[in-house]
């Protein structure tokens, strides 16, 4: 035995209105950051893998080539070519929860009941009213929530696992827990996958020092 870890429950991740209520305006943000000038260049992201780990994605939504109608596009899509659902709907990890269910029933479609993957991917890469930062990407979904709830780190570590597998370009994880540490085993399978080429991107999350409840080292 060379090191024993908790496993960490991770929080599923909300969208949040921001200051005063105010809404998140990807158009807006598409120009802030300097992604409308790439893709007046002609640059779209086709042939890029990106994987979203998260609550899914909405296969059927239109910015994603879906029907626009649930349940009636298939998975894999030209758009969502791969992806698991490592869980299923009922998962919760959270023994405080009234719904806490820790056993997962995985199944091969990760389609979103939970909505914050799918903003996340419409970030990255919608092609519809409005477009994401690289609307020629595809996407490889790798759903660690339920519809509601939370997650584990074990699990997270299989989607990491499955994306490198898969052949992700890029991999984001808007999600993560407080005051873990580099040596974690999903902070060492992260390092790893950048290590093999993977650009592996995290939310840095809203604790640290000095906040409404402050934290120390690692807070984030």
């Amino acid at each position: 035995v060379k090191a024993l870890f908790p496993v960490e429950v991770v929080y599923a991740p909300t969208p949040d209105n921001g200051f005063n209520g105010s809404s998140p305006d990807l158009a807006a943000a598409i120009t802030q950051t300097g992604a409308s000038v790439a893709q007046a260049a002609g640059w779209t992201g086709a042939g890029v893998k990106v994987g979203i780990i998260d609550t899914g994605i909405d296969i059927d939504h239109p910015a994603f080539g879906g029907t626009g109608v649930p349940g009636t596009t298939a998975f894999p899509s030209a758009r969502v070519a791969y992806g698991y659902d490592f869980v299923g709907d009922a998962f919760n990890a959270d023994p405080t929860s009234a719904t806490y269910n820790p056993v997962p029933v995985p199944d091969n479609n990760p389609d979103d009941c939970g909505g914050h993957g799918t903003h996340v991917a419409g970030i990255v890469g919608a092609n519809g009213a409005i477009k994401g930062v690289a609307p020629g990407v595809t996407f490889g979904a790798y759903r660690v929530f339920g519809c509601n709830g939370s997650t584990t780190a074990d699990v997270i570590i299989e989607a990491l696992e499955r994306a490198l597998a898969d052949g992700m370009h890029v991999v984001n994880q808007s999600l993560g827990a407080s005051r873990q540490w580099p040596q974690y085993p999903t902070a060492v399978a992260a390092s790893r996958l950048a290590k093999l080429g993977v650009v592996v991107v995290a939310s840095i999350g809203n604790n640290g020092p000095n906040g409404s409840a402050p934290d120390g080292l690692y807070a984030a």
